[in-house]
């Protein structure tokens, strides 16, 4: 009987647990709802590209480890391009680092003014590491921003960079309604390999990025860091035809009602290089930026080597 009533009171005081939690998740849903239906009702918007109420967590695993480098995001004061705050918003910005680094952001307080045609401010935070991060260590940044007037809401995000190996990474620049996106590759390789021997060295030799900084352009093209194959669907993405890359590349192409459209491109990258390519939209509306915003690539590189 003594084991039967300790089971009975200790499903109980489980059950009251279980039910603790799912009322205090289901009370902060229906408060976040309110206050949503409140300051709506009330023309208020303020919200952002990578920011949010739900605190998003991004995690980029490409990071060198050394040098600066920014996080940008937009703040707006519009749900979208008919409906925007009709007062104007204040708002502050803090940023919190972990150790060994420190950052600073382009503003710490500022005004959406309801105004501005585009109802959005960038906000830049600068990340400043005070040492050499090495293979696999990481750091994270916290940031939020926090209306002031004439409602209060916050707004954040975490981010989290992560040292990966020495290599060639990538990176989608892009943003909601603009027509084009940028697509960045970043080569950290110093050094370049002989592909067609000339002078002293053979095919297979190495060079460092500084030998080869010095050599003509005809011996440059002769010794290759990394070759980088892309694709994509050009029914989604055109190539930007006036980009000088395309006259050093090798590329297919895919015919679409009857016109050949470039669809895989093939090119040499030198050491410790970052090359932009920028693409045409199919449809503005949306953010492709990767790794953060979208943890896939809307457009595929490779990396390989050259012998």
């Amino acid at each position: 009987m003594k084991q039967r009533k300790f089971f009975r009171v200790s499903l109980l005081i489980l059950i009251g647990v279980i039910l603790s939690i799912g009322l205090t998740t289901a009370a902060k849903y229906v408060t976040d709802t309110i206050t949503s239906y409140f300051l709506r009702s009330k023309n208020f918007y303020f919200s952002s590209n990578l920011l949010d109420t739900s605190n998003p967590t991004y995690r980029i695993g490409t990071w060198s480890g050394v040098g600066n480098f920014d996080i940008s995001f937009d703040l707006l004061s519009k749900d979208n391009e008919y409906l925007y705050s009709e007062s104007d918003i204040t708002f502050t910005i803090s940023v919190t680092c972990s150790q060994d680094v420190t950052c600073t952001s382009n503003m710490n307080s500022g005004t959406l003014y309801s105004t501005d045609a585009d109802h959005k401010e960038g906000i830049v935070i600068t990340v400043v590491p005070s040492r050499v991060f090495v293979e696999d260590e990481s750091v994270t940044i916290q940031i939020t921003a926090r209306s002031t007037s004439p409602y209060i809401k916050e707004v954040k995000a975490t981010f989290t960079y992560i040292v990966g190996r020495e290599g060639v990474s990538y990176e989608i620049e892009d943003e909601a309604n603009r027509p084009y996106l940028l697509l960045k590759i970043i080569n950290d390789i110093d050094y370049c390999t002989v592909t067609t021997a000339f002078g002293n060295y053979t095919v297979g030799a190495h060079i460092s990025d500084s030998a080869y900084r010095s050599l003509i352009p005809e011996n440059q093209a002769k010794c290759i860091s990394q070759y980088i194959d892309i694709s994509f669907n050009p029914q989604n993405f055109l190539l930007d035809n006036t980009s000088s890359i395309i006259e050093r590349s090798t590329y297919t192409t895919t015919p679409i009602s009857g016109i050949n459209y470039i669809n895989t491109l093939r090119f040499a990258i030198s050491p410790n290089s970052t090359i932009a390519i920028k693409f045409y939209k199919n449809n503005p509306t949306i953010d492709n930026t990767y790794p953060i915003v979208n943890n896939t690539s809307v457009i595929s590189v490779i990396a390989s080597d050259p012998v």
